[in-house]
């Protein structure tokens, strides 16, 4: 009686199914393994294209201002700054007892309007080149202000420059999706930032720097006969509980060279390095997984038609060599 012959390939075909998913599977694993820990470095790189395209745009809409408007716009501000009381602020930081954002009280809608040439309520741009920051400043210190970029602190004076004034900039630190203040604590004294509004920079040097509990706002008073900025940002990263000030006084413009490396400063991501981790991590992930050749750790006869040496053993165990 002749055999019935078996189908063999469905048990392989079954097997190179299993090891195709999981293949898959490991490959995605890898991957998004590594997108986690990229993520950082991914965010940051995204937070800073549109920090950006959001300074060019600032740039381009200034541009686009007759002087007259411009310096229209600046008298109200250096105005606004001329009737601001000289009381203390508060902690940029501070929630009121439900623990929500406090909302600042009268005179904010028409402190909104000034300075304001877009839609998205920027005022202008501050550039630290000693820690390769490039940021927007925007009205006011709300959560969604200071999400997307360094919030002016109202009550403070604008960010224009003049004597008897106080400007308070603050931005986020230890922030996931930005890195905004992140390197505020490597600024030392002397060093040089610059802040820029309606096309016309002015420059401060740092002479002070302070931790300070968030209570204690003595340090952001104005001074008679100072033009000052303070930068704020929370410290220790994480923890938060203390206020770190960085404060500098107005100085006189650089010489061109070192303008120009102020006005050439704008935050350019550059080529997202990034995607190339990803990029390996895949290549290496289908690499490992490969499926192996057939033949692989087996003698292969010359002809390639199959194992060198005996015979395997037919459905009977019939031509197999016995010892």
């Amino acid at each position: 009686m002749k055999p019935k012959q078996t189908n063999r390939l469905r048990p392989r075909s079954t097997r190179r199914r299993a090891w195709t998913g999981q293949r898959l599977f490991i490959i995605f694993a890898a991957v998004i393994g590594v997108g986690i820990l990229l993520y950082p470095t991914a965010a940051a790189w995204f937070s800073d294209r549109v920090h950006a395209t959001e300074i060019s745009g600032y740039a381009d809409t200034v541009e686009n201002l007759a002087p007259s408007a411009q310096d229209s716009l600046l008298e109200k501000a250096r105005a606004f700054n001329a009737a601001l009381p000289s009381g203390p602020l508060r902690d940029p930081y501070s929630l009121n007892d439900d623990g929500g954002q406090i909302v600042v009280g009268a005179g904010s809608e028409t402190y909104k309007n000034i300075l304001d040439v877009g839609p998205n309520g920027m005022m202008g741009r501050i550039s630290i080149p000693s820690i390769h920051s490039d940021l927007p400043v925007f009205h006011g210190t709300d959560e969604e202000t200071l999400s997307k970029g360094i919030g002016h602190l109202f009550g403070s004076g604008l960010p224009v420059g003049g004597t008897d004034t106080h400007s308070v900039l603050t931005g986020h630190s230890g922030f996931v999706n930005s890195r905004l203040f992140d390197n505020l604590d490597k600024v030392k004294t002397g060093d040089v930032f610059s802040i820029t509004v309606l096309g016309k920079a002015i420059y401060y040097e740092v002479d002070q720097i302070l931790t300070v509990k968030p209570e204690d706002t003595e340090a952001l008073r104005k001074i008679a006969g100072q033009d000052l900025v303070t930068l704020v940002t929370c410290t220790p990263k994480g923890v938060n509980s203390h206020r770190l000030l960085v404060r500098g006084k107005r100085v006189d413009a650089p010489s061109e060279d070192q303008a120009q490396a102020f006005a050439g400063q704008t935050l350019d991501p550059g080529f997202p390095w990034w995607t190339l981790g990803l990029c390996a991590t895949a290549a290496l992930a289908v690499l490992v997984t490969r499926p192996r050749q057939q033949g692989a750790g087996r003698g292969v006869a010359p002809n390639g038609e199959g194992p060198s040496g005996p015979e395997p053993a037919g459905l009977y165990g019939v031509g197999r060599s016995r010892t």
